[in-house]
């Protein structure tokens, strides 16, 4: 090796060094400012001279690791982009899609959503919206199908919609029924002793006028027969209809009004003990009452 050769290498030997000394007391520099020992992320940033690099928001996942952390983070986001890698393209055939959305937890078909309706949800929203439900579960199922849902994240979307629904049912029902009991307490104010017996022919009018009895109980069960000014409205155009004994006799607290009444009560007892269907509270209390007021009459 020639002497020049030897100038030349011991030169880049220096300022090599050089280099290392100013970087380590750069570092130092950094961590006396900070009180302290300067992290291995610290210091890369140190060394970076690309701001838009050192801004970057993943430096905040970094903060106070070590150089083996560090590595294994760059390892998971390696990893992830070959996974990355595996999603098919928009123009691949189904067949990849369909192995691709398995290994994310897809079932191989829309049966493996193995979920329904519970009989709690069924009696919160009744029986005739029970059909809309189901379906609208199916419809679920064949969207999560789709769109490559797991059969455990659609599980968890569907109970939350139907949990939903069912806090809603519950506080409408209560409202209703509160409602439904502030009207019948305002009319039995209004009518007094004779409520039993107005309603009752109100019933009958409708009734032998051509109105359904499927259509009278449906009245009453939403509550529109409980109206105070329908039924006070009903009740004054019944009363024109005394003589009638189809429904005179309802309205009136005579020994036929009352054998005419409990004669209704007990056609009605007797389809409910014909369909197996319990006996509502209510009528059973009607009953009850009538007996009693048939026994002092006696």
């Amino acid at each position: 090796m020639s002497e020049e050769e030897v100038v030349v290498e011991e030169g880049v030997a220096e300022d090599s060094a050089d280099g290392a000394v100013e970087e380590v007391a750069a570092v130092e520099e950094v961590a006396e400012e900070k009180g302290g020992d300067t992290s291995f992320v610290e210091s890369m940033l140190g060394q970076i001279k690309d701001q838009d690099v050192k801004d970057a928001g993943f430096w905040k996942n970094l903060e106070g690791k070590d150089a083996t952390e560090v590595g294994k983070y760059i390892k998971e986001l390696q990893g992830f982009a070959g996974r990355k890698g595996d999603i098919p393209k928009k123009d691949d055939p189904k067949e990849k899609w369909d192995e691709f959305y398995q290994k994310l937890g897809r079932p191989e078909s829309v049966e493996g959503y193995d979920f329904a309706l519970d009989k709690d949800f069924k009696d919160v929203v009744g029986e005739e919206a029970i059909p809309f439900y189901e379906s609208v579960i199916e419809g679920f199922k064949e969207k999560a199908f789709e769109a490559g849902n797991s059969a455990e994240s659609t599980k968890d979307t569907v109970d939350w919609y139907l949990n939903m629904i069912s806090e809603q049912a519950v506080a409408e029902n209560k409202d209703f029924e509160d409602t439904n009991q502030a009207n019948v307490n305002e009319l039995k104010k209004q009518m007094g002793d004779g409520y039993e017996g107005i309603m009752t022919g109100i019933e009958a009018m409708l009734s032998s006028n051509g109105m359904p009895d499927e259509n009278i109980a449906m009245a009453k069960e939403f509550g529109i027969l409980s109206d105070p000014a329908l039924a006070m409205a009903l009740g004054k155009i019944a009363a024109k209809f005394s003589d009638d004994p189809e429904i005179g006799h309802h309205q009136t607290n005579t020994l036929a009004g009352l054998r005419d009444q409990l004669s209704e009560i007990d056609s009605n007892v007797a389809e409910y003990l014909k369909t197996g269907e319990a006996i509502p509270p209510h009528v059973k209390s009607k009953r009850s009452d009538l007996m009693r007021k048939l026994g002092e009459d006696l």
